[in-house]
């Protein structure tokens, strides 16, 4: 009996393993990488610094005059300071402000040449207000080539080509009570087949609500 049972048993796995065999391979397409919507860029390894940079008139490369200056600063001063991800912005007092606009507040230039392609960069600008009160002092973000002309929104950059970014300051309404209101400016980069927001600047701006040229 227990000879009968042990070949049933045999035979049983034996079927068993030839209907596995006997199975279509199942196949799995889970990715367990993050990558950015270019599939062939891991968006990790990346940085915008790849792509495109920020200077101020301290490091303009070219030597680049006329950059905005710190409002009532003495002696006057740029208002921007270093470059790509330490590029930061102070404009200075603006008080009761109806509405000023800053040229060349700093410049962003395509690397040249850029990686195979990506190119032409888009560039676009977006704002957050000051996460403590809430007031947002810039508007109007632009972008236009050096001499101020040609003026749109969005900036499409080809390898070497720079372009200044230029903004309007309003502080009309708040309260003038010496104050440091602190928005940030971000720039989001764009190539051919890449359309997501992870190459970006986030730039740190400081506008003094009151008197003086503020810290």
């Amino acid at each position: 009996m227990t000879v009968t049972v042990t070949r049933l048993l045999a035979a049983a796995a034996w079927l068993a393993a030839t209907a596995t065999l006997a199975l279509p391979a199942i196949r799995s397409d889970a990715r367990f990488n993050s990558v950015s919507t270019n599939k062939a860029n891991s968006v990790e390894a990346d940085s915008p610094a790849n792509y495109l940079r920020l200077f101020s008139q301290s490091t303009d490369p070219a030597g680049l005059t006329g950059y905005a200056v710190k409002e009532n600063s003495s002696p006057s001063v740029p208002a921007a300071t270093g470059s790509n991800l330490a590029l930061a912005v102070a404009l200075g007092a603006w008080k009761n402000e109806k509405g000023t606009n800053l040229t060349r507040v700093f410049t962003l230039q395509a690397l040249n040449p850029l990686p195979a392609g990506r190119s032409p960069l888009t560039v676009t600008a977006s704002l957050a207000a000051d996460p403590a009160s809430g007031r947002q002092p810039l508007s109007q973000i632009t972008f236009s080539d050096t001499n101020g002309a040609n003026a749109a929104a969005t900036a499409t950059l080809t390898g070497g080509v720079k372009k200044q970014l230029n903004l309007r300051v309003v502080t009309q309404g708040f309260p003038g009570n010496n104050v440091m209101v602190r928005p940030t400016l971000t720039l989001t980069v764009r190539y051919p087949g890449y359309t997501g927001s992870f190459l970006n600047y986030t730039v740190p701006v400081a506008v003094w609500d009151g008197n003086g040229a503020g810290p």
